[in-house]
C-alpha cells in the first residue's frame, strides 16, 4: 500500500511517499513446486560455500512496453539485492547476456555451466491491469542435480509502476527461503544532509549555523528524498523499531530538542517528549527495542548526561549524572543495557550500564564515539583520535576490537543494519562527507550518497504497513 506521510508543523516536514507493499494489501507469496533432494539443498545451505547463480532477463508473457521495462528493473534490482548479502556469487549480467533466455524446462545447461554457474534463477513476468506477477524458479544446472529446483515462488501482486519494491520483497523472501537469512532489501536509511538547504523556503537558520535536513532512502541509496523542510539544523535521525516513527534532533524552535514524527499518521503534529527549553538542550535520541522509551543526551541537570524518557514524555530519569560529558546512548538488543560514551576519565571512552543506570562498566578504553549495538552481539563505533578515524566493532563473543574500514579518509558515525551484517557510516574518502556501507565480514565498501555533505546515518527496519 502506498501511503503519504507528513506531520503537522507547517514547513517542518515534507510529505514523503513510502511504499509498504501492494496497494491491495501485504506483499503476497505463493509457493511453487520444488525439489527437496538433499544433494541440492545441502549446496544451498553450506555456509562455507557460495553457489554461483545467474539471473537472466525475465521472460515476458503477453507483455507490453511498460511490463517489459518493469520486468527488467526487477531483474536488475534483484541481482543487486542478492549480490549485496554475499550469500551467493552472482554472475555479472554482462557475462550472461549472450546466453539465450529460455523457460525453466528448456535451459541451455551447457552454456551456463561453461561460465561457472551452479544455478540459474529463471523469471517470468505477466500483467493483469496494474498488477505484475513474477514467477521465479531456481534451477540446478550441474551434474546429477541438473534440472532440479530447490526454490520456486510466485509473487502475484507486484506493481508495474513500482518494480523496485517488488524486487526488494522478492530478494528478502529468496534469502529467507534458501538461507534462513533476514535480508535488508526493504529496509530504509535516514540521514542528515546539507545538499538542498540553499533552495529550501521557510524561516532562516540561526546565525552562523549550517542548515541540514533529514533525508530518507532505500537501503541501497535509491529514492533519496527530503523529509524535513525547515532551513534549520536537523540531525541524528532514529527509526523506531516498527519503522512507523522517526525521532531526530532539531534546532527548529531555537535550542536543540528531540522531535518525533509519526510516519503512519499523516498530519499529526510533531511530539517533543524531552521537553526542551532555552535552558534545557536535548539531542541524540535512541529508541528502546520495544519502542516505549527514548534514551538521549540532555543538559537539564547542568551537565551533558544520558537520560531516558517514555515515548509520551513521562518518566524522565537521569542515568549518568557525573561531572564528565556522557553522550551517544545505544540500547542492547534485549533492552536490558545501554552503552554510551563518557570522558569521565579524560578521554571519550565506551561504557555500558543497566537500562536503569546501575552497574556502569568501562568497555573500551580507547577513544571512541557514536556507538551502535547490534543484534549479533557486537557494538560498532568510531575509533581514533583523528584526523583519521575508523569504524570498528567490539565483539562480545571474543572481547576484542576489530577495525572494519581501510584507513582511507575519515570514517565515523556507524549505523548497523537490522540483520547485523552491514554497517552504514560517514566517510570523506571521496571528498565531501558521504554515506557508505561496509560488510561486517570485511570489505565491500559501497557509496550510498553523492550529493552535498551527509552524516548521522540510521538504518531502519522494514516499514510496517
Amino acid at each position: 500500500m502506498r501511503r503519504i506521510f507528513s506531520v503537522g508543523i507547517v514547513g517542518a516536514v515534507l510529505a514523503v511517499a513510502v511504499t509498504t507493499g501492494g496497494r491491495d494489501g501485504a506483499f503476497r507469496v505463493e509457493a511453487l513446486g520444488q525439489d527437496s533432494q538433499t544433494d541440492v539443498t545441502i549446496t544451498l545451505s553450506n555456509p562455507a560455500y557460495h553457489p554461483k547463480i545467474g539471473i537472466p532477463d525475465f521472460l515476458i508473457t503477453g507483455g507490453d512496453t511498460d511490463l517489459t521495462a518493469a520486468a527488467k528493473t526487477v531483474a536488475d534490482v534483484l541481482w543487486n539485492d542478492i549480490d549485496f548479502e554475499r550469500e551467493y556469487y552472482v554472475i555479472p549480467r554482462a557475462e550472461t547476456a549472450s546466453i539465450p533466455v529460455r523457460p525453466a524446462d528448456a535451459l541451455p545447461y551447457q552454456q551456463w555451466t561453461d561460465i561457472g554457474a551452479d544455478f540459474v534463477l529463471v523469471g517470468t513476468a505477466s500483467r493483469s491491469g496494474g498488477d505484475m506477477a513474477i514467477e521465479l524458479r531456481l534451477i540446478s544446472v550441474r551434474g546429477e542435480t541438473q534440472g532440479r529446483q530447490p526454490f520456486g515462488a510466485r509473487y502475484p501482486n507486484c506493481k508495474v509502476d513500482n518494480p523496485r519494491y517488488c524486487a526488494h520483497a522478492i530478494a528478502d523472501d529468496f534469502h529467507k527461503q534458501t538461507k534462513g537469512l533476514d535480508g535488508v532489501a526493504r529496509t530504509k536509511l535516514a540521514f542528515s544532509s546539507d545538499r538542498d538547504t540553499g533552495r529550501v523556503s521557510g524561516r532562516p537558520i540561526q546565525a552562523g549555523a549550517q542548515a541540514k535536513e533529514i533525508y530518507l532512502s532505500d537501503y541501497d541509496g535509491a529514492n533519496q528524498r527530503r523529509f524535513t523542510v525547515n532551513r534549520h539544523l536537523n540531525i541524528a535521525p532514529a527509526w523506531s523499531p516498527d519503522g512507523r516513527l522517526l525521532a531526530y534532533t532539531s534546532w527548529l524552535t531555537g535550542p536543540p530538542d528531540i522531535y518525533i514524527a509519526n510516519l503512519a499518521q499523516p498530519g499529526r503534529a510533531l511530539e517533543r517528549p524531552a521537553h526542551g527549553t532555552t535552558a534545557i538542550q536535548n539531542w541524540l535520541p535512541a529508541w528502546s527495542p520495544d519502542g516505549t522509551k527514548l534514551a538521549f543526551v540532555s543538559t537539564r541537570a547542568g551537565n551533558s548526561d544520558v537520560w531516558v524518557v517514555n515515548r509520551d514524555g513521562s518518566g524522565l530519569q537521569n542515568l549518568t549524572n557525573t561531572p564528565g560529558i556522557d553522550s551517544a546512548p545505544t540500547w542492547s538488543p534485549d533492552g536490558g543495557k545501554i552503552a554510551f560514551t563518557s570522558d569521565r576519565a579524560g578521554t571519550k571512552q565506551l561504557w555500558v550500564m543497566s537500562a536503569n543506570g546501575t552497574g556502569k562498566q568501562l568497555l573500551v578504553s580507547q577513544q571512541v564515539d557514536r556507538p551502535t549495538w547490534s543484534r549479533l552481539n557486537f557494538i560498532a563505533f568510531t575509533l581514533g583520535t583523528g584526523p583519521g578515524y575508523e569504524i570498528a566493532i567490539y565483539d562480545f563473543n571474543t572481547s576484542s576490537i576489530r577495525v572494519l574500514t581501510d584507513g582511507r579518509g575519515k570514517n565515523e558515525s556507524p549505523a548497523v543494519a537490522p540483520n547485523g551484517r552491514h554497517v552504514a557510516f560517514v566517510t570523506n574518502r571521496w571528498g565531501k562527507e558521504q554515506i557508505a556501507i561496509v560488510d561486517v565480514a570485511g570489505g565491500g565498501i559501497r557509496q550510498i550518497t553523492t550529493a552535498g555533505n551527509n552524516d548521522y546515518p540510521n538504518w531502519g527496519p522494514i516499514p510496517q504497513p
